[in-house]
């Protein structure tokens, strides 16, 4: 099983002891965290300039003056009486990931697909707080903090999952003898969900069968662990199921992992 642990500045992932895909330490609370929440809710607006990522053909304005830009709207959005919604509609440029102009997003720490800058900014602001500009490769960002999420909008703070590993050659700590490609483990994996969601499956003997996982515990069992001990693309997964409910292939350094939440 494969643990990985923060080596340095660098933070090189290194294997450490049977049964779980752990993050970096500097993501748990041994490793020094930013000041400010670990969950917030927000509304995003997006200045966009010519040639920055994502930018649509129309957009012609320059770097210099999508600044100028923001500044004002973020200037507006601080009045109490303005609508920030309404500002995204009426001033925001659709961003490359998605569509802002009607979105809340959840962003939770290290979870995010927001930039570094993004994310810290957001974390840091006090509710109903407007950041100022922020400079991103696909323009300026303004960001509004909205009222916290509910306890169930924010879901589990804790899960229980199993998993099983298939590996490929170029995985990270590949077990010795798997030589398929990753297209052969891809069409395994979704051979291996199939048969996991039939009503007859038989876990344990999937598990058995199949996992490339070293030293794996039985069934693949995981045990019981909190958001952020996992690293990124097997925790964002794994607690997105409901409990019994097996995922899509998940694919991470090690592989592509299939999960049945448990707990």
């Amino acid at each position: 099983m494969m643990r990985l642990l923060l080596a340095g500045l660098a933070a090189t992932l290194v294997a450490c002891g049977p049964g779980v895909i752990r993050a970096p330490d500097s993501q748990t609370s041994e490793g020094p965290r930013a000041e400010g929440a670990q969950q917030v809710r927000i509304r995003r607006l997006l200045v966009s300039y010519a040639g920055a990522q994502g930018a649509s053909a129309n957009i012609t304005r320059s770097r210099e003056e999508a600044l100028e830009r923001a500044t004002m709207i973020a200037g507006m959005a601080r009045d109490a009486d303005q609508s920030f919604r309404e500002l995204v509609v009426q001033y925001g440029d659709t961003p490359p990931d998605t569509d802002d102009r009607s979105t809340q997003r959840l962003i939770v720490r290290g979870q995010s697909s927001l930039s570094e800058v993004e994310e810290e900014s957001a974390l840091g602001l006090r509710e109903r707080q407007v950041s100022r500009a922020l400079e991103t490769t696909a323009g300026y960002v303004i960001i509004l903090r909205e009222p916290d999420p509910t306890e169930e909008e924010q879901g589990p703070q804790s899960i229980g999952a199993r998993h099983i590993l298939i590996q490929f050659e170029g995985s990270s700590r590949v077990a010795e003898g798997v030589s398929r490609t990753r297209d052969e483990a891809i069409a395994l994996a979704h051979q291996i969900v199939a048969s996991a969601r039939a009503e007859d499956a038989d876990w344990m003997a999937l598990h058995r069968e199949y996992t490339d996982e070293p030293n794996s515990p039985e069934g693949g069992d995981l045990g019981i662990f909190e958001h952020g001990q996992m690293v990124p693309a097997f925790d964002r997964a794994a607690f997105r199921l409901e409990v019994d409910e097996v995922s899509e292939p998940i694919e991470s350094e090690f592989g592509f992992h299939i999960i049945q939440r448990t707990r």
